[in-house]
């Protein structure tokens, strides 16, 4: 590499190439990341932490569970209104004597 020059310093000898972009650079330039050798701008870009979109999911799952306490609810009334449609009409009777 000796006749190789630094692609952020054209005057200055490169000392290493960067293994993720292939470029050659200056001992400045370059840094250690996980054993590998890579430039700055590499560097910055693996270990950047990458904001993803926020979604408000809060609205998605007020949502559903709405929906699913009103069925919740339903399921309930309809069940007790078939328990009690189904006790015989004798229970309810005063008894005679």
């Amino acid at each position: 590499m000796s006749n190789a020059i630094c692609l952020n310093h054209p005057l200055r000898e490169a000392a290493a190439r960067c293994t993720s972009c292939g470029n050659t650079f200056c001992r400045e330039c370059i840094t250690d990341l996980d054993g590998r050798m890579v430039c700055v701008a590499c560097h910055r870009e693996k270990t950047s932490v990458k904001d993803k979109p926020k979604r408000d999911w809060f609205l998605v799952t007020a949502g559903l569970q709405a929906v699913l306490g009103v069925a919740i609810l339903w399921f309930t009334t309809w069940a007790v209104g078939r328990i009690l449609l189904n006790i015989p009409a004798e229970v309810h009777e005063a008894p005679s004597g």
